[in-house]
C-alpha cells in the first residue's frame, strides 16, 4: 500500500487523518463545514477499506491519525504498538437488524437462521462477547454464519439471501429506512445488561495516533482535538447540519439520515477522561471474551490514552 503524502506528517499545520470507507465519524462535519480551517490547521482525509492496510499505514508513519473502533487500539498495543488514544469520538451504534417478515422477538428466535457478519472486525468478536456472556450461546454453532464484507451483506440482504445481519451506522439505518428491516437489538441494550459494562453504553469509535508523533505534534494535536469536539457539538445540537452531511456522503435517504443521526451520539470531551478511559477498558475485556485480543486489558490499558502531558 503507497500513500503519497500532500503535506502532512504536520508539516504546514497538514494532519492526514484516516478511517475506513462507508463509515460516518466527526471527520464528515471537520471537512464537510471546514471546521479545520477556522481553527487554522488542515486536515487530509484519507479512505481505506481494509483494517489491515490502516494498520500498517499507521506504524509506519504514512498516516498521522487513524479513527478507528476502540477494540483495534487494543489488538495494535496488544501486537506491541505504541498507539494512544487521543479522543472519543462515539459509542456502540451496531445492531442486529432482521428482513421484513423473519419472526424473531429475540436473538434466541433466530436460533438456525442465516446471520450476516463480517468476520475479521471488533463488532463481530463482541457480538460473539455479547452472546456467550448474556446467553450462553456459541454463535458459530448456533446461527448459520453468512461471512461478507459490509457492502456485500447489504446487497444479501436486499436479495433475502441472510435473515439478520449484524452492522453499523449508516448501514443499519440505511438498512431499516430504506430495505424494510426492523432493529432486533441494539448493541448499547446488550451493553447495559452486560455485568462489566461502565456507562449506559460501550465507546466504539476513537481517534488514535502513535505516541512519538502526538508528542512531537502536540499544537496539531490540541486543534485536532478541538475541531473534533466542535464538530461532535454541532452533531447534537444540529440534527439539520448533520442529516445534510449524512445525505450527501452516504447517499442516504432522508429518512434513514434522520434515523443514523439519532441513534448516533458523538463525544464532546476533548480528551479521554477518566471515565471514558474506564470505559474503554470495559470495552477491551469483552473484546477479550469474544477471542478478538488475548492480553489482559488492564495491561494494554497503561499509557494508552493521551492526555496532552
Amino acid at each position: 500500500l503507497l500513500i503519497l503524502r500532500v503535506g502532512g506528517g504536520g508539516e504546514g499545520g497538514v494532519v492526514v487523518v484516516v478511517t475506513l470507507r462507508g463509515g460516518v465519524s466527526s471527520l464528515d462535519l471537520i471537512t464537510g463545514l471546514g471546521i479545520d480551517n477556522a481553527l487554522g490547521f488542515k486536515v487530509k482525509p484519507v479512505y481505506f477499506t481494509k483494517t489491515l492496510d490502516l494498520r500498517n499505514a499507521l506504524e509506519k508513519g504514512d498516516i498521522d491519525v487513524a479513527i478507528i473502533p476502540a477494540e483495534f487500539v487494543a489488538k495494535m498495543r496488544e501486537a506491541g504498538s505504541d498507539t494512544v488514544i487521543l479522543a472519543v469520538d462515539f459509542y456502540q451504534n451496531q445492531a442486529v437488524v432482521v428482513r421484513d417478515g423473519v419472526n424473531a422477538t429475540s436473538l434466541e428466535d433466530l436460533e438456525g437462521r442465516r446471520l450476516g457478519v463480517f468476520r475479521p472486525t471488533g463488532t463481530y468478536a463482541m457480538f460473539k462477547a455479547y452472546m456467550k456472556t448474556l446467553y450462553g450461546i456459541d454463535v458459530e454453532n448456533y446461527y448459520k454464519i453468512v461471512d461478507l464484507p459490509p457492502p456485500q451483506l447489504v446487497e444479501a440482504f436486499h436479495r433475502g439471501d441472510i435473515d439478520a445481519v449484524v452492522l453499523w451506522e449508516p448501514l443499519v439505518s440505511k438498512l431499516v429506512r430504506e430495505a424494510g428491516g426492523r432493529i432486533l437489538v441494539e448493541y448499547r441494550q446488550l451493553w447495559s445488561k452486560w455485568s462489566g459494562h461502565v456507562g449506559s453504553n460501550g465507546v466504539m469509535i476513537v481517534y488514535a495516533a502513535q505516541r512519538g508523533w502526538a508528542e512531537e505534534h502536540r499544537g496539531l494535536v490540541e486543534k485536532l482535538l478541538k475541531a473534533r469536539a466542535r464538530a461532535a457539538a454541532i452533531w447534537n445540537s444540529e440534527p439539520e447540519t448533520a442529516e445534510r452531511i449524512l445525505v450527501e456522503k452516504y447517499q442516504l435517504s432522508g429518512e434513514a439520515a434522520k434515523l443514523c443521526r439519532e441513534r448516533l451520539r458523538m463525544e464532546e470531551a476533548e480528551t479521554v477522561t477518566g471515565e471514558l478511559a474506564r470505559n474503554i477498558e470495559a470495552v477491551w475485556t469483552l473484546a477479550r471474551l469474544g477471542g478478538y485480543i488475548k492480553a489482559d486489558p488492564a495491561q494494554l490499558a497503561r499509557g494508552a490514552f493521551w492526555g496532552g502531558s
